[in-house]
């Protein structure tokens, strides 16, 4: 049988206190002999006292191997008992005052072994007491110093009181110490129960807490952060041991007087809700929604601030993307009526001039006025094309292709137009190398072409065009286009892809609507990152399953 760990630290105890025990013992004796010069010599005094310091030593070289044992601890129970016994013989058998060190074995018993081990110990210690005394009575053992330095001569009721005392004492005294140190050990079991549903409950906690897809952030009464849950990590990059002591307000980039808010509304009975764009520890532009109100404990008194909150950036971009598509509807069935207005009109007007043109004599002058009204009626007739490619597509005719292919054809055309200058570079990363898809190729066509026409137009002074293209794992194909252009404002981007806005004088402003329109088409996502000096990246993020045939009206 083996002991339990916590055993172990009162055995080590027990070690010690003997050792105690028997220095004071000894140093007593030693001080008695130069002070009173006793006629008595004390040398078997000295001698117990030596034993005893041999037996810790060897208690001490064993505790490693053997402190797991029981039998180690009833070993070194057992030893004191007789070191005991031997000192009450030394010093007088029934008349020793030492028989009181019985006591010490016997409670250390109930600590080592508990009840059993109490009662074993009392009624060990007893016999060896009783067998020490009986043979005293009876002559076989000379007691020291002798039965004439004892306090009166052993007679048979004696004998027999001190018996019956030392036997109902040691067993009182074990019955007393057996009960506390079950009761210590109920207590034990007890607490070592609770700290082990403790340690499930906040197991369970932090799980349940690390579960959460909501970041979670807690501060003290004074506002500083106590705590952040694994997705507040994920989210603003940040990490609980930075964090730590920092004020909320700083961390969520709000004003001194914001929690003079919380606390505002947390006494109107609510929580204290905004949305605010934040900016990571990564720098990444996040928009979170979020909830903060008073952090109490069951009595109900204010013990801090918790924040709850949600990354609303792909919220906000779906929003944005659907007031899009119907302020882009409004405007497509706007551009099909102008289109077939203008453009019938403006075809007589062409034919008109090129009539007049050849049939007249005109001057140089004149003849430049008419070729300016010429080339504009060329411009306004392509314009009203773009118009009706946009209000007016073609029917979706999907077909498995390689888009990585379509992409480097739709390049080789890139590299021979005129908007490809020689100070602007093109790099391209396919990974993998072929990309196979079911897609409308045309549409596709008009995509890659006008996004790379686009980021050329935006480096007026230069610069390199990355284009990627991925499979992403878990998804649909990834297709990058960034350039090193001028960048935008974030009002620019969010009227981006609105027919007519344009940052080229050249421009239409249809090209990138029919580009938002195709990806659509596609059941695509487009999404634009892009500030002032900085380029602008497109990424267009197809759906893993592809689009269904649509089939034309």
């Amino acid at each position: 049988m083996a002991l339990r760990p916590e055993i172990q630290r009162p055995l080590r105890w027990l070690m010690l206190l003997r050792l105690v025990v028997a220095t004071t013992l000894l140093v007593s004796a030693f001080v008695i002999e130069l002070a009173f010069r006793p006629a008595v010599t004390l040398t078997p005094f000295y001698v117990l006292t030596g034993i005893t310091y041999l037996l810790s030593l060897g208690y001490a070289l064993l505790f490693r191997r053997f402190r797991e044992r029981l039998g180690f601890a009833v070993v070194q129970l057992v030893g004191d008992i007789g070191l005991i016994t031997g000192v009450v013989y030394v010093t007088g058998g029934i008349a020793s005052a030492f028989s009181f060190l019985y006591v010490l074995s016997i409670l250390s018993a109930s600590i080592l072994l508990y009840r059993r081990g109490a009662f074993l110990a009392a009624s060990t210690a007893w016999i060896a007491y009783a067998v020490l005394v009986l043979l005293q009575y009876h002559g076989l053992a000379a007691i020291h110093p002798g039965p004439e330095g004892a306090l009166g001569p052993v007679t048979l009721k004696r004998v027999s009181y001190a018996l019956v005392a030392h036997l109902l004492g040691f067993q009182a005294v074990g019955l007393l110490s057996s009960a506390l140190s079950e009761r210590v050990r109920e207590t034990d079991r007890e607490l070592a129960q609770r700290r082990e549903d403790l340690a499930d409950l906040q197991a369970l906690h932090r799980n349940i807490i690390d579960s959460i897809h909501s970041g979670i952030v807690t501060t003290d009464v004074e506002g500083r952060i106590t705590f952040l849950n694994t997705a507040a990590e994920r989210m603003t990059g940040h990490r609980v041991s930075d964090q730590a002591g920092r004020s909320l307000a700083g961390f969520l980039g709000e004003a001194d007087g914001f929690l003079a808010r919380v606390e505002g509304a947390t006494v109107r009975g609510r929580p204290l809700r905004l949305e605010k764009p934040y900016r990571t520890a990564r720098g990444e532009s996040l928009h979170l929604g979020m909830a903060v109100s008073a952090l109490r404990d069951r009595d109900g008194a204010r013990r801090g601030f918790i924040v709850i909150f949600q990354d609303l950036t792909e919220i906000k971009a779906l929003e944005e993307e659907l007031r899009l598509n119907d302020r882009m509807s409004v405007l497509g069935r706007m551009a099909a009526s102008m289109a077939h207005e203008l453009r019938n009109p403006l075809a007589s007007m062409f034919g008109a001039v090129q009539l007049l043109r050849k049939d007249l004599r005109l001057t140089d002058d004149q003849d430049e006025l008419m070729q300016v009204v010429l080339d504009e009626s060329r411009r306004l007739d392509q314009t009203i094309r773009d118009f009706l490619l946009f209000a007016r597509p073609s029917p979706f005719h999907p077909e498995d292709a390689d888009l990585a292919q379509v992409l480097r054809d739709s390049l080789v055309l890139l590299r021979h137009s005129a908007e490809l200058r020689p100070d602007h570079a093109i790099r391209t990363e396919f990974s993998p190398e072929s990309v196979p898809y079911r897609f409308d190729v045309n549409l596709m066509k008009q995509i890659f072409w006008n996004l790379a026409k686009n980021s050329l137009k935006a480096m007026p002074s230069g610069g390199e065009l990355r284009i990627q293209i991925a499979q992403a794992e878990g998804g649909g194909p990834e297709i990058v286009f960034a350039d090193e252009g001028i960048g935008m404002e974030a009002g620019e981007v969010q009227r981006f892809f609105q027919p007519f806005e344009t940052a080229f004088p050249e421009g239409t402003g249809l090209g990138l609507a029919i580009v938002f329109r195709n990806v659509q088409e596609h059941r695509g996502r487009l999404d634009v990152r892009s500030a002032p000096g900085q380029g602008t990246r497109f990424t267009i993020r197809l759906p893993a399953v592809p689009a269904a045939t649509q089939v034309p009206a």
